[in-house]
């Protein structure tokens, strides 16, 4: 791009006539910006549509009763009297995983009491998951420094 030398710049112009208006421009430039904004966003939402529902596949379910049953689905829990109602899942695990609920605490963070508390706490979410008693497998590990690893698990073998 050209530079404007201080002496060009310095010298006036031509002046306009006596009376005349100033030259305006025509509003095409715009309209066209607006335009192929327009057709942006058109082709845009087309195309974000195509990604939702690929072409050959069925529309999404919009009927709740024909959704299938399953871990998406929410039915009461049993209310007990100190705790409040919480919804549950319908089917919390797949038959065939492993469940395992484990925490580690570091020296001076559990007593005995508390360590009895956590494997108690951790069995009966075991027990709310469907597990019988003969099913639950506990492992508390101590370490020489005062660290204490629990481990209770669901044998479903």
């Amino acid at each position: 791009m050209a530079r404007r030398s201080a002496k060009k710049a310095s010298q006036p112009g031509p002046l306009p006539a006596p009376g005349a208006q100033p030259k305006r421009r025509r509003p095409g430039r715009a309209i066209w910006l607006i335009a192929m904004g327009l057709v942006a966003g058109v082709a845009g939402g087309a195309f974000a549509f195509r990604m939702l529902v690929p072409p050959g596949e069925p529309e999404p379910v919009r009927n709740r009763g024909d959704e299938p049953k399953g871990a998406s689905r929410l039915e009461a829990s049993p209310t007990h009297a100190s705790q409040p109602p919480v919804a549950q899942p319908a089917e919390i695990l797949v038959p065939e995983e492993p469940v395992e609920i484990s925490t580690r605490m570091r020296p001076g963070e559990w007593t005995e009491e508390s360590l009895l508390e956590h494997i108690e706490d951790y069995k009966q979410q075991i027990r709310d998951m469907g597990a019988r008693e003969t099913q639950i497998v506990t492992n508390v590990e101590r370490t020489e420094e005062g660290a204490a690893r629990v481990v209770v698990s669901w044998d479903r073998s």
